[in-house]
C-alpha cells in the first residue's frame, strides 16, 4: 500500500470516521481505522459493529493495499503536522510509514483481515430532507432519548411518515420524563410508509456530519438498516428492532391554561431560578396568571437562597401552578424556533406542553414534579 495526500484531506477523512472508534477491550481491532488504497481512490473506515462510517479521501494511490492503525494515535499525529503539509504513506510489514517534510514516522498497526466488513443496504424505501432542517430536527429530539437499558426501543429516535401527510416526516423521542416531536418537510413525496427507530449514537453521528445548507440528503432504509451519504462520507447503521410506544396517548386533549411568553426572557428567568434550586431535585415553580398577564418563576433551597422573577405574558384560562425540572424546561425553550413560546397546562400533576407560537412543526412535553 502506498499513497499521497494533503494533511487537510487526510485529517478531514480520518476525523469523520474516528469518532465511533473507542476502547474496545474484547475486539481491539475496532479501536483502529481501516485504510483502503484502491484503484478508485483512498478510503478510511471506522466501525463499532452497530454503526460504520466510510470517508473518501482525496489523494493519489500509487499502490493498492489495506491496513489498520490506531484511530486515536493517527488523528492526533496528523493534526500536529503543518497546515500545508503533504503526507506520503507506505506500508512496510506491520508498520505504516508516514513521511511529511522533515518528519518520518513508523506507526504500528494490524492487518485488515480481522476488520469487520461494511454492510450493504438493499433499499426498501427512502426519504429526502433538506440537510439543515434534518440537522436541526435531530438536535431537537436527541435531548429526549432515554439512556435506560430497560426499554431498548426508547434508546433511539423514532422516524415515521403518516399516510395523510406525504410532504413531511416526523421525528420523536421520549425518556418517560419528557417528549419531543418534530415535523420536517421533505424534498420527495413519501411512496412507501416509513416507521423506524434510529439508534441514539447513529442519530448523533448524522447530526455531527450533516452540513448547515439546504442541500438534499437521502436517508435510505433496508431490512433493519439505514444508510446515508453526506458529501464524501457514507454512514451505515443497524436500526433498533422493536415497537415504539404510542406516545401521543399521553398528550392531553384539552388544557385549562394557555399562555404566550417571550422565549429569550423566559429562558433567562429559568436559568436564574436554576441557581437557587435544590440540588438533585432541580425544581422551579411556575405560576401562570393569564388574568394578570404574568408568569411568576420561583425557586428556593436551604443552601443557596431563593429567587423570584415575573415575565409578561398573554394568555387565556384559569390561573395555574406547576413545578418542573429546570434543565428539561430550558432544553425545551432552546428548541423553540420562534420569538414566543406557547405554554399549555392542565394542572400540577398532568403533562405540560411547549410549542412555537407561529408553527406546528414542534411540540415538547414535560412531566411535572409532584409535591
Amino acid at each position: 500500500m502506498k499513497f499521497t495526500c494533503t494533511k487537510e484531506n487526510f485529517l478531514q477523512g480520518i476525523q469523520a470516521v474516528s469518532s465511533i472508534t473507542g476502547k474496545q477491550v474484547h475486539l481491539p481491532i475496532l479501536n483502529n481505522i481501516l485504510l483502503l488504497a484502491e484503484p478508485t481512490g483512498l478510503k478510511a473506515v471506522g466501525t463499532n459493529l452497530e454503526l460504520s462510517i466510510v470517508a473518501t479521501i482525496r489523494g493519489k494511490v500509487e499502490q493498492e493495499g489495506t491496513f489498520t492503525v490506531p484511530a486515536k494515535t493517527l488523528v492526533e499525529y496528523i493534526s500536529l503536522l503543518p497546515t500545508e503539509a503533504r503526507i506520503d504513506c507506505e506500508l512496510e510489514g506491520t508498520e505504516l510509514v508516514l513521511k511529511s517534510g522533515r518528519q518520518r514516522t513508523k506507526m504500528k498497526g494490524a492487518p485488515a483481515t480481522d476488520f469487520p466488513a461494511v454492510p450493504t443496504v438493499e433499499k426498501i424505501s427512502d426519504l429526502t430532507f433538506p440537510a439543515d432542517r434534518l440537522k436541526r430536527a435531530l438536535q431537537r429530539v436527541l435531548m429526549s432519548v432515554s439512556h435506560s437499558e430497560v426499554r431498548p426501543e426508547l434508546q433511539g429516535v423514532l422516524l415515521f411518515s403518516e399516510p395523510n401527510d406525504q410532504l413531511r416526516a416526523i421525528f420523536a423521542s421520549t425518556d418517560s420524563y419528557r417528549l419531543s416531536e418534530v415535523k420536517v418537510e421533505l424534498h420527495n413525496q413519501v411512496d412507501l410508509p416509513v416507521r423506524v427507530i434510529i439508534p441514539q449514537r447513529t442519530a448523533q453521528e448524522l447530526h455531527r456530519l450533516l452540513p448547515t445548507t439546504n442541500d438534499s440528503v437521502v436517508l435510505i432504509f433496508g431490512e433493519g438498516q439505514i444508510s446515508c451519504a453526506i458529501g464524501d462520507v457514507h454512514l451505515v447503521s443497524r436500526l433498533i428492532d422493536g415497537t415504539y410506544p404510542d406516545y401521543r396517548q399521553i398528550i392531553p386533549k384539552t388544557w385549562n391554561t394557555e399562555v404566550k411568553a417571550p422565549v429569550e426572557e423566559t429562558l433567562k428567568a429559568i436559568k436564574a431560578a436554576s441557581l437557587f434550586a435544590t440540588q438533585g431535585v432541580s425544581a422551579v415553580s411556575l405560576e401562570l396568571k393569564p388574568t394578570e398577564e404574568t408568569l411568576n418563576i420561583t425557586s428556593a433551597s436551604s443552601q443557596a437562597g431563593e429567587h423570584s422573577a415575573d415575565v409578561a405574558i398573554e394568555g387565556t384560562g384559569a390561573d395555574n401552578k406547576v413545578i418542573l425540572n429546570h434543565r428539561f424546561l430550558a432544553d425545551g425553550l432552546v428548541a423553540i424556533d420562534d420569538e414566543r413560546v406557547v405554554f399549555k397546562v392542565v394542572n400540577s400533576e398532568s403533562p405540560c406542553m411547549l410549542q412555537p407560537e407561529k408553527t406546528d412543526d414542534y411540540l415538547y412535553i414535560i412531566m411535572p414534579i409532584r409535591q
